[in-house]
Order: C-alpha cells, then structure tokens, then sequence
C-alpha cells in the first residue's frame, strides 16, 4: 500500500469516527427520530453534506456503525460474566439478569460513546429484540447472543413460547431502560439523591428482572393465551 492510500484510508477512519461519536451525542441527547443527518454532518465537522451517504450508505448504516462500534463487547462480557456466574451456587434466573445487567452498568463508564450507546439502545430496544425473531425484515443486523438465548430459553420452556416472547421483550426493555433513566437521572442534581448510588439501583434492576422471569403466568393471562393461540 502506498504513503498515499495509507494517508486516505486514516483520513477515511478518521471522518468515520467522528461522524459515529457526533451522531451517538446528538441521538442520545434528542432521539433517532430527532436528528437529521445534516445535523449530524455539521456536528462532526465535514463539509462533504453526503459524508453520512458515502461512508455509510445512510441513516440505517450509521446506526449499524454505532451498534457494531459496541455491542459485540457488551455480547463477549455476557458470555463471560454467564460462564463466571454458572460456576457458582446462582439460580438460573439470576445467571441471566445479572448478565443482562452488569454490562450495561459498566459501559456507562466507557467515556467513547458508551452512555450514549445505553441511550439509543434503550430507545430501539423492543424492535430490536424482536428483529432477533425475523433479521430479514430488520433494518440492523445485530449478532446473536447465543449463551444467554439459550439460558433463558430453557430457563422460560415450560411456558407457552407467545408468553415467553413478551417475557424476553419484557426482560430487556426492564434492564436497558431501566440504565438509560438511571444515567439521566443521576446528571440531574435534583434527582440525585434518588439516583446517585448506581451499585443499588443495579441490585434492585437485577431483582426485577428475576422476577419477571420467575413469575408463574396468571390465570387471566393464560385464558387471554388459550382464547388468542389456543392450547399451543
């Protein structure tokens, strides 16, 4: 490779870093739906207005680029805090929530976009754990991850697969919400002094989401299920 396609392909990595860091501010701060991509455009300082289409083909690729930045990291200490976890004396329910959890907390404290990553994630969440179900229809191509599907997919196998759906949609807009608000609240200083001490309010999230997951299905529920899917 030449000096000078060295020099364009830095300068390339560079104009797409800085694109992806603009774009997870201002959608963190104002919503995907909030933020047009000349917004972001100026944001990162480029004055090519087509630097979002020529580098990532869009809005949908930039939004890829920003998932793909972070979430393989978050998916490799899931799989490592669920085999760490397993080999210890804790239920399978608190296996999956806290490895739901943990890793969410500690990306909070990645200065290079990681709140902003919770942010966004927390706002797609419900159509991106349903695009697990159907990738083909899904605008983002988000890896599997496999070890906890499957820990909760056995852990939720007694109940009828539409409930445990819900449970999983459930189980993951508890635990994303649950530290996007968190991190929000906890910069105001007139929520503080509910919100300051992270290390409790993530006990208490991992708490909840147990209990979404070991919850027995109500009989009204169970009707609803029978009258909409039948004994399936």
């Amino acid at each position: 490779m030449s000096n000078a396609q060295a020099n364009g392909d830095n300068r390339s990595q560079r104009t797409r870093q800085a694109i992806v860091r603009a774009a997870e501010n201002l959608y963190a701060k104002h919503g995907v739906e909030g933020v047009s991509l000349n917004t972001i455009t100026r944001a990162a300082r480029q004055s090519n207005r087509n630097a979002i289409q020529y580098h990532f083909g869009g809005k949908n690729g930039l939004l890829q680029a920003i998932f793909d930045k972070h979430a393989p990291g978050v998916a490799q200490r899931r799989a490592a805090l669920i085999d760490e976890l397993a080999a210890g004396d804790h239920s399978t329910e608190a296996i999956i929530a806290s490895a739901m959890v943990q890793p969410l907390i500690e990306k909070l404290e990645d200065a290079d976009g990681g709140e902003a990553y919770i942010h966004i994630s927390a706002e797609l969440i419900t159509t991106n754990t349903l695009g697990y179900q159907a990738p083909e229809k899904h605008p983002l191509q988000l890896a599997r991850e496999s070890k906890i599907a499957a820990f909760t997919a056995r852990h939720l196998s007694a109940l009828p697969p539409a409930i445990v759906e819900q449970r999983i949609v459930h189980m993951n807009i508890l635990a994303y919400h649950g530290v996007s608000e968190h991190a929000r609240l906890r910069a105001s200083a007139q929520y503080a002094s509910f919100s300051a001490d992270t290390k409790f309010m993530a006990s208490n999230l991992i708490d909840s989401i147990m209990a979404v997951l070991s919850a027995t299905p109500s009989s009204h529920t169970l009707t609803l299920h029978r009258q909409k899917h039948g004994d399936t």
